[in-house]
């Protein structure tokens, strides 16, 4: 895969300063987050259709979601997905006061311009404006990851992000670090991952159109925020997709609350040729895959061979 598609990865440490009741208040955060955002931003009263700074504005930036020109991109990509992922835990609502607990936010391609606004909405998301359901907590650490998983700190001087100590992880990079096993690779499914299939979501995991929905997803954030192209195969690596089996599996649908919060978690070992797949299954550790990816849902690991 040739392409410099490039991102970065920031751990928040939250000390929780209220109690929790929801064990999943955390993935609950979608639409206060884009409000949140849209507050600190706005100058018409949300009213885009009719602002100035329509064109320039960080809410369309990041939330817009415009669709290519090009009809030939669109008919590949359709809607561009959002250029964030959130990494978010369960909280342990037995012991949650002054708990420190870690959420991770991926920020992808163009959207590294509006890092600080970024980390700004979380803050206000948990600090300023906290909700009921969303706990209270203050921020006591933020810190860049690599792609190693080395952590520095970026720090928060007076309110404001520190850059300088960010780390930027590429695609290449994360290929030149590859140490997967070749025939058998391990996944482990920490969040519900919802695939949508024939107007539903897939209730067994199946490794083809799991691959298949990553594939478009990573293409597609490529494409629309970093003005590049995965460099593949796309046809051969779908058909190819569908000679990989599943060794053995504990995958199940789980349900975390009705709705929006169920999908397919667990663990499962891959087997096949694999080689041709690990570009995009790395990159899929970051971005997760499947419906509500954006917000913590379909997050996965890959284990090597357990």
């Amino acid at each position: 895969m040739a392409v410099d598609l490039v991102f970065a990865k920031l751990i928040f440490r939250l000390r929780l300063r209220s109690e929790a009741r929801d064990p999943y208040a955390l993935f609950s955060l979608k639409t206060r987050f884009r409000d949140v955002f849209r507050k600190m931003v706005c100058v018409s009263s949300g009213d885009c259709h009719v602002c100035a700074e329509h064109g320039s504005c960080p809410f369309q930036d990041i939330f817009g979601q415009g669709l290519a020109v090009d009809p030939e991109a669109l008919k590949r990509h359709q809607k561009p997905p959002l250029p964030f992922v959130f990494h978010l835990p369960l909280v342990d609502c037995r012991n949650a006061l002054n708990r420190d607990i870690e959420i991770g936010l991926v920020i992808i391609g163009s959207a590294m311009g509006h890092l600080p606004l970024l980390c700004d909405a979380v803050k206000k998301l948990f600090t300023q404006e906290p909700e009921a359901g969303i706990p209270f907590a203050e921020i006591v650490g933020l810190e860049s990851e690599g792609c190693s998983g080395s952590r520095f700190p970026v720090g928060y001087e007076s309110g404001s992000v520190a850059l300088e100590g960010l780390s930027t992880i590429s695609a290449e990079d994360l290929l030149a670090l590859n140490t997967l096993p070749m025939h058998f690779l391990g996944v482990r499914i920490l969040t519900p991952m919802r695939i949508p299939r024939d107007g539903s979501f897939l209730r067994d995991f199946s490794f083809s159109p799991f691959f298949r929905t990553l594939l478009r997803r990573a293409s597609s954030l490529a494409y629309y925020y970093h003005g590049s192209v995965l460099e593949m195969d796309y046809q051969r690596l779908a058909r190819l997709s569908d000679s990989i089996d599943i060794d053995r599996s504990d995958t199940q649908w789980t349900v975390w609350r009705k709705g929006a919060m169920e999908g397919i978690t667990g663990g499962l070992v891959l087997r096949g040729d694999l080689s041709d797949f690990h570009p995009v299954l790395l990159l899929g550790e970051y971005f997760s895959c499947g419906k509500g990816a954006s917000y913590g849902l379909g997050r996965y690991e890959l284990t090597g061979y357990p």
